[in-house]
């Protein structure tokens, strides 16, 4: 099954892709997402809850980002299965970042999944309805997300030092 999507975030392409990359950060936004554990910078695996139809799968993925052009361009890799149902996935997504100007970013997906076992059975149909939901509810997500980053920036961009002081304390930053 194949999925294209595209959604505009009120954020610049650096932040979107810093955002992207911060697993926790994704943890949160990604729908029936449970747990996510870092073993490198480029591999994690994670626990993902879904329902489709009267079927409940909990997921064992295991996600490598195999391909990164900062901050235009992520490819990623995924295999999982819940032995509970009999089904497995293996998915690639590839995610495209393109700066609009004015601080926002388009963020463009392309979605390669398979789902074999008991969930495979289900139509391309009810697959594709589920995968818009999701979707759906990730874009939500992430959008409060940005809208509580720019929201806590504010207060701390109107307290910042002068320049000069900042650039001052830059060395020691590493520090705190």
């Amino acid at each position: 099954m194949e999925i294209e999507k595209t959604f505009t975030l009120s954020t610049t392409p650096e932040r979107a892709w810093a955002m992207l990359l911060d697993p926790q950060l994704m943890s949160e936004c990604v729908p029936g997402m449970q747990s996510v554990e870092v073993l490198s910078p480029t591999e994690y695996t994670a626990v993902i809850k879904v329902k489709i139809a009267f079927i409940s799968a909990k997921f064992k993925l295991r996600t490598t980002i195999v391909e990164q052009r900062a901050p235009d361009y992520l490819r990623i890799e995924g295999t999982g299965e819940d032995t509970s149902v009999a089904s497995a996935l293996k998915q690639t997504s590839e995610l495209f970042l393109t700066d609009l100007g004015n601080g926002h970013t388009e963020l463009r997906t392309r979605v390669v999944v398979d789902v074999t076992g008991r969930l495979g059975t289900f139509g391309l149909s009810v697959m594709k309805t589920k995968a818009d939901r999701m979707w759906d509810e990730f874009c939500a997500n992430l959008t409060q997300r940005v809208g509580l980053e720019a929201t806590a920036a504010a207060p701390a961009a109107a307290a910042a030092p002068a320049p000069a002081a900042a650039a001052a304390a830059a060395p020691a930053a590493h520090l705190f």
